[in-house]
C-alpha cells in the first residue's frame, strides 16, 4: 500500500511540473508576440514570380542589417543590405533562377542575430 501511495505523488508532483511548464511556455510565448509587435516584416506578393519586397516596420528597420532569402532546407539564396535611412522596402530580383518553392525571408542584426523571419513562395 505504501508503494501506491508513493506512486500517487510522484504523479501529483508531475502533473504539477507540467502545468508550471505549460504556464511558463505561455508566459514566454506572451512576452515575444509583445516584443515583435513593433518588429514586423511582411514579404509581397505571395506567391511571387521573379521579384519579392520585404517591408520592414520601423522598429525592425532600426535593429536590423541584413535581410536574407533563405530555402527550405536552411541554405541562403540571396541577401541584401539595409540602409538604415532608407525607408524603401527591401527588394530581391532575378529570383528566375531559384527553383519554385517555400523560402523565408530572414532579418538579421549586426550581430548575425535573427530579429524576424517571414514565410514566402516562388511559383511561376
Amino acid at each position: 500500500m505504501k508503494i501506491f501511495y508513493k506512486i500517487i505523488i510522484l504523479l501529483s508532483l508531475s502533473l504539477a511540473g507540467v502545468s508550471y511548464s505549460a504556464e511558463a511556455q505561455s508566459n514566454e510565448q506572451q512576452r515575444i508576440y509583445s516584443n515583435g509587435a513593433d518588429k514586423k516584416l511582411t514579404a509581397y506578393p505571395t506567391p511571387a514570380n521573379n521579384t519579392v519586397y520585404f517591408k520592414l516596420s520601423a522598429g525592425l528597420r532600426a535593429e536590423a542589417r541584413t535581410v536574407e532569402l533563405v530555402s527550405v532546407i536552411g541554405r541562403t539564396v540571396a541577401i541584401q543590405k539595409i540602409n538604415v535611412n532608407d525607408n524603401d522596402d527591401i527588394v530581391f530580383s532575378n529570383l528566375s533562377q531559384l527553383p519554385e518553392g517555400v523560402y523565408v525571408g530572414v532579418t538579421k542584426n549586426a550581430d548575425g542575430k535573427v530579429l524576424q523571419t517571414t514565410k514566402l513562395i516562388i511559383q511561376r
